[in-house]
């Protein structure tokens, strides 16, 4: 059996937190939910050892961007950044903050899945240098 992806979300809505919880949970994604609240997100990566992060950009006391700075500041896992912010400035600088991916809402769940499997790619071949010749297609 494979394993399945861990996926940290790290978000204060509720209501994003089931859409994704209903959308990923199963199959090849395993959710971990937590409530945000700075000195507990390092011990709950620590702890639970994510493949993968979705952060909301929107959460009330420290944003998804100051957020975003501070797991760059523990983990290299692959960060996608969910924002209602339907701006190229918005997604630019995202993307500038060391986040791999950028999606604004209202999102499908195929269409985040994609992501998560595109970004998840990228990551490991660039950490990965036998990534490549393994998967060339011949």
């Amino acid at each position: 059996m494979l394993e399945k992806i861990r996926i940290l979300t790290v978000s204060r809505d509720p209501v994003l937190v089931s859409v994704l919880q209903e959308g990923l949970n199963g199959g090849g994604y395993e959710l971990i939910s937590t409530q945000h609240t700075g000195l507990q997100l390092k011990d709950v990566i620590d702890a639970e050892n994510p493949e993968f992060i979705i952060l909301d950009i929107m959460m009330p006391t420290l944003d998804g961007i100051g957020t975003c700075l501070q797991l760059r500041q523990w983990t290299q896992r692959p960060i996608l950044m969910l924002s209602t912010w339907d701006t190229g400035d918005g997604t630019v600088r995202g993307l500038n903050l060391c986040s791999d991916c950028y999606l604004t809402e209202p999102f499908g769940v195929d269409m985040l899945k994609s992501r998560i499997e595109e970004t998840l790619r990228r990551s490991t071949a660039a950490t990965d240098p036998l990534f490549n010749t393994r998967n060339r297609r011949n």
